[in-house]
């Protein structure tokens, strides 16, 4: 899911670049120094929307820098669990598929693929009863099992209930009296 995100911050602009416009120095700085940021061991900061205001400067002693009170808004990715999210397989190993999920990269852990035994073979998952295939380029719906935010983001992922998995594949239940057409 994601979120708009008001944050205040003194942003300090160094000396070689006062002769720069003050919002333009002060909206790189910002980019550069909060996208990619977790804040409140919640949130992924993935994108500066705007500058609200951006106070007069002060200079601190022993410092040629200038320090602006800025008021900014960040568009924020919080994954959430259980949140159904669609991805595409960037890579597959003995351990499981890695999906780029937009911001993070996510792990589905092979036993979390499809609802078989899977086997890894050529870099790719296998079921073993349902023949079903997972390789890199593939594109899927996952659900979000396990979030860690702890210095970077963590994102665990699962394939195996109705509704998920690979796109274009066609996961059916069996039930009484059907044959499987």
């Amino acid at each position: 899911m994601y979120e708009i995100i008001t944050l205040r911050d003194k942003v300090r602009v160094e000396p070689s670049r006062l002769e720069e416009n003050n919002k333009e120095a002060v909206t790189e700085i910002i980019r550069h120094e909060y996208i990619g940021r977790i804040v409140d061991e919640k949130a992924l900061l993935v994108g500066l929307l705007g500058i609200d205001r951006i106070e007069e400067g002060i200079i601190i002693p022993n410092d040629a820098s200038i320090y602006y009170d800025t008021v900014f808004r960040m568009l924020a990715y919080l994954p959430t669990l259980h949140e159904t999210v669609k991805g595409q397989i960037s890579d597959v190993s003995e351990i499981g598929a890695i999906v780029n999920i937009g911001p993070v990269d996510g792990l589905v852990h092979i036993s979390q693929t499809m609802d078989d035994f899977v086997d890894f073979s050529k870099n790719i998952l296998t079921g073993r009863r349902t023949k079903s295939s997972i390789k890199a380029g593939d594109t899927v719906i996952a659900s979000i099992i396990a979030v860690s935010t702890k210095g970077i983001m963590k994102v665990g992922l699962t394939m195996r209930s109705p509704g998920l998995g690979k796109l274009g594949s066609k996961k059916r239940e069996v039930t009484k009296g059907s044959h499987g057409n």
